[in-house]
Order: structure tokens, then sequence, then C-alpha cells
């Protein structure tokens, strides 16, 4: 079944950090992979999990990200829904809107490293580019994805809403446009 994501609610503390240029969409299920595969090409199917790759989709840029066997983390612009042939029973796709995004230049890995722990196998130091790292910073559950953003090489955290304003705060940066 293919959810159509929810309209994005408003809160006074989390509505700065909503950008309609950046959506986060997860795309997972028993034919998460053979659908992934028909909007991506078969390279995605390569993907180990916490690897990603960079693709357009309609003219816009699109990342993707292989969260595990059959479940992706896609940053796209577009509508995802409708790129996908309907019926996929085996599927579901939406926008949790409780998670956001934060991007940073990848120069801030060192302040990353410093605050942030993981647990092995995971390392951060030298994520190399189309990786994924899931981490604590400040007691805060993140995922970093170093993949390029406009060209550039950039650090995407993923967390929840209620912790953005924090986590921008303490790296003095603001959400992903």
């Amino acid at each position: 079944m293919v959810m159509h994501p929810p309209q994005p609610q408003s809160h006074p503390d989390t509505a700065m950090h909503h950008s309609r240029h950046h959506s986060l969409w997860d795309l997972a299920g028993v034919d998460g992979l053979k659908v992934a595969m028909q909007l991506f090409g078969n390279d995605v199917g390569y993907l180990a999990p916490f690897q990603s790759m960079e693709t357009v989709l309609q003219g816009k840029d699109c990342s993707v990200l292989r969260l595990c066997d059959r479940n992706f983390r896609i940053v796209y612009a577009g509508d995802l829904a409708q790129l996908i042939s309907q019926p996929q029973p085996a599927i579901w796709l939406t926008q949790f809107d409780w998670l956001g995004s934060l991007c940073l230049p990848i120069s801030e890995l060192p302040t990353i490293m410093a605050q942030a722990t993981v647990r092995p196998p995971h390392r951060l130091d030298h994520i190399p580019n189309h990786q994924a790292v899931p981490a604590q910073f400040a007691g805060m559950p993140i995922l970093i994805w170093h993949h390029p953003t406009q060209g550039k090489p950039t650090l995407e955290l993923h967390l929840a809403h209620k912790d953005l304003e924090t986590l921008g705060q303490k790296l003095n940066h603001g959400p992903c446009l």
C-alpha cells in the first residue's frame, strides 16, 4: 500500500525547519527494493546498508540512502508517490512529520566527531562520500549522512523535528534547503 505523505503541520518551534525544497521520503516493504530499482535503476540494488547514490528524477536532484535490505530514505523535492506504478500493495511510502534534517559543510565533521557517539561497527572518522552512520549527539538520536547537496560535500543530519533547533544552536547552523 502506498501511503500518501501527511500534510506538514506547523508548530511554532519547528515551522522554520520545514522546507518544500528538501523533502525526506521513506520507502519500505517487501517490494521496497523492487520499487527502488524501478525508480532509480539497477545500481540501487548494489548499495549496502548505509550507502547512497545520487540521481535525477523528472529533472530534480534525488539522493537515495539504503537503510537496510528493502528500506530506503530518499531526498527528493517532487511528489515521489506520483512516480510509483500502481498497485504496489507490498510497500509503503511516507514522509514522517516528526523527521527533519540539518545540513552542514563537510568541514564540520571534526565538530560532530568530538560530540557524537556511535556503536560498533559504525565509525565517524572519515565518513566516505555516500555513506551514513547512526549516532547519538547530546542524547539525541541522529543519522549522519555524507553526500553531495547542490554539488557540494555535505553532512546531512536526520533527526526529530523537536531536536532540530537545539542541535542547530549547538552547531550554529540552520535547516537543509
